[in-house]
């Protein structure tokens, strides 16, 4: 198995079920791992979240079945009950209402260059994987970077589509399309205006901010409250998002609040200072280890309710050439190492 930056990276080809096949084989071991660290986050007994589950699978065969067919096949290869594997895959639902501090996306104004620090519980590290999938059908080719039995996150396509995510804690219900699962339908979109189509079909009922950005620079970001959504106002040379809703003032949690406006106002004073609209200022500003505790680029550090909140990994995108930067971890001073949604050549950079 190919290993990028840290990561291990693994081809899906073939139809649904032969994708879900060869993810769920070999990737079975993080599999299992991943139910172990998302049973402790839920903290549900198991009747309770296959109960859910069964829900989530219902909306997921419904909005797109080839997707519940992938599921079932991944369950079937790692040996595991389906639902568990439709749990993983509404995770963000399951945890809508915890307050997690976590994720710094940006997009650089009139470039092809999008990027954002994935921050989650330290458990993560070791399992998060790279997925490249192989269309065989008209749509295009995607590389990912994805927690294990998960189908669908951080990304870009063959196409010059590339898509960021920042969760957003909620006190309302979430019982729509999975946002990991509107992720992978976006992937799979040609244009900004399929992606818009996307999400219409698939509806409110989730809560994320979703950045959308193609290779001639047109972009949009979606901010999602469970029942009504929210597009942001794109003005100025970067935009950018953390974890607090921008567009409306909603459920504002005192710590997550300063933690997030905090990166975010980081992120446009580093712009302003740097100037420069390239792949190395965009790895620069992701990289800021600035305000110990609410910084950009975040060590481990203990915060309740899940554990060891920090900096997973770092990823950016070129999405005219379609290539991957990706750093596992929060080593500030780490090269970023490259791969292209169309080879699987790699390369170092410093």
């Amino acid at each position: 198995m190919t290993a990028i930056g840290g990561m291990p990276l693994i081809t899906l080809t073939g139809g649904p079920e032969t994708r879900g096949l060869q993810h769920g084989e070999t990737l079975r071991e993080k599999i299992h791992q991943m139910v172990d660290v998302y049973s402790g986050f839920f903290g549900l007994p198991e009747e309770q979240v296959f109960q859910t589950a069964t829900h989530f699978k219902q909306v997921i065969t419904r909005f797109q079945s080839d997707y519940a067919v992938e599921i079932d096949a991944i369950a079937k290869a790692a040996n595991l009950p389906p639902l568990w594997i439709y749990a993983l895959n509404a995770r963000s639902e399951f945890l809508s209402y915890t307050p997690a501090t976590e994720c710094t996306l940006l997009h650089f104004s009139g470039t092809s260059l999008l990027g954002q620090n994935w921050d989650w519980e330290e458990s993560l590290e070791p399992l998060i994987t790279l997925v490249r999938i192989e269309s065989n059908n008209n749509t295009p080719d995607i590389l990912m970077m994805t927690e294990p039995g998960i189908i669908g996150k951080i990304g870009l396509n063959s196409a010059g589509l590339g898509v960021c995510f920042n969760f957003l804690p909620i006190d309302r219900p979430t019982n729509g399309v999975p946002v990991h699962i509107l992720l992978r339908a976006l992937l799979e979109c040609r244009s900004i205006s399929d992606a818009r189509s996307t999400i219409e079909r698939a509806g409110n009922g989730r809560s994320a901010n979703i950045m959308v950005a193609q290779k001639n620079g047109e972009r949009f970001d979606m901010e999602f409250a469970a029942t009504e959504k929210f597009e942001l106002s794109d003005s100025g040379d970067i935009l950018a998002h953390t974890n607090h809703f921008i567009e409306q003032d909603l459920f504002a949690i005192p710590d997550v609040l300063k933690n997030s406006t905090t990166r975010l106002s980081r992120v446009q004073r580093l712009g302003d200072a740097y100037g420069g609209r390239d792949r190395r200022t965009m790895e620069k500003i992701l990289s800021d280890t600035e305000n110990p505790g609410d910084a950009i680029c975040q060590t481990y550090r203990t915060r309740a309710p899940l554990g060891q909140m920090g900096t997973v990994c770092s990823l950016t995108m070129d999405l005219e050439t379609g290539d991957m930067g990706v750093r596992l971890g929060n080593n500030a001073q780490g090269p970023f190492e490259h791969v292209s949604v169309h080879t699987s050549r790699t390369r170092k950079v410093a």
